[in-house]
């Protein structure tokens, strides 16, 4: 079988999960690292066993023993490390949020086009069987008519928050950002597109959302809210309400189950495990895409991207946060 070459850009917690995850992946193989640090990248590659080490990005968009690069940067250079590797004709996956606003990334899809390789945004939850099972359920009509969709990602993140990413906004914080993108996602999936209305409310602190709930309405009358937060743990999950009963999604994000109830008295339990950590749907799909030279991929395209991180602009419009490292100004 053919394999896709790849690279990961940055060593952090998230490039772990991706390094664990292909190794499990039959159509990928790590052969590289690249970090701003030398002794990161030389740790990174020992615990991996990955033999091509680099320090900075452009030696490892000029090697060509690779095809594609993991971006695990921090959010804030999503966008300019990205752009180092596709004007280098690298295919690129990034992980969420791939860029700060709606522009970024259309500037992003662009350049991607432009060189004529393949890019995603790394939204692992939507390729997951337990949320493919879940919008193929609300598109059957098994739920009956859609009225309301709930998600909500919560953490609470005690003690010092200086010097952590999530706090500060010249890094691209905030719970939006780094929780709440998963819920708009996960409405944008079940409805299939974007809300008429959005209603944002956010709790404020050094310039970054530390607790945002969204309400958005549809053309259609569906309501969905959305909730995420830095202060306060919650339940996970996401919820489908229908005329006919509900569906339920554990861990909406990591999805591995999810339980129906409907009106008539019928439950049903639903296990759907992942092949491993939750990655591997996601690289493979890249894989797939790449070996059949698509640029895009059809379950999470680009237009998905952009039309949340848009919806994304206009929440953090609503509640006053804004991203000057991004070039966004009052």
């Amino acid at each position: 079988m053919k394999k896709v070459r790849w690279g990961i850009a940055g060593c952090g917690r998230i490039a772990h999960t991706f390094a664990k995850a292909i190794a499990n992946v039959e159509c990928a193989e790590l052969v590289a690292v690249a970090s701003r640090t030398e002794k990161k990248s030389a740790e990174f590659a020992a615990e991996y066993g990955i033999s091509n080490v680099f320090v900075g990005y452009e030696g490892m968009a000029a090697f060509e023993g690779i095809d594609a690069v993991y971006v695990a940067t921090p959010p804030y250079v999503h966008s300019s490390v990205s752009k180092i590797f596709l004007n280098a004709k690298k295919h690129v996956m990034c992980e969420k949020s791939i860029c700060l606003n709606a522009a970024q990334a259309m500037e992003l899809s662009e350049c991607a086009e432009k060189n004529g390789v393949f890019l995603m945004e790394a939204m692992w939850m939507k390729f997951l069987p337990a949320i493919r099972e879940a919008k193929a359920i609300a598109d059957n009509g098994i739920l009956g008519e859609i009225k309301n969709i709930s998600a909500d990602f919560s953490a609470l993140i005690p003690g010092e928050r200086s010097g952590i990413n999530v706090f500060l906004n010249e890094r691209g914080g905030g719970a939006l950002l780094d929780l709440g993108v998963y819920g708009v996602n996960f409405v944008n999936l079940i409805m299939g597109g974007a809300p008429e209305i959005i209603h944002a409310t956010a709790d404020l602190w050094e310039g970054i959302d530390v607790h945002t709930g969204i309400l958005m309405k549809y053309q259609n009358g569906v309501i969905a809210n959305i909730g995420c937060s830095l202060e306060v743990m919650r339940p996970r999950s996401a919820y489908i309400y229908g005329t006919k009963g509900y569906l339920h999604i554990p861990n909406f994000y990591g999805a591995t189950q999810a339980h129906l109830t409907l009106w008539d008295g019928e439950e049903k339990q639903m296990d759907l495990p992942r092949k491993g950590n939750g990655f591997e749907e996601e690289i493979e799909e890249s894989c797939r895409c790449i070996l059949s030279g698509k640029r895009q991929s059809e379950i999470h395209p680009m237009s998905d991207t952009i039309a949340v991180l848009r919806q994304m602009d206009e929440i953090r419009r609503q509640i006053g946060m804004r991203y000057p490292v991004a070039g966004e100004v009052e």
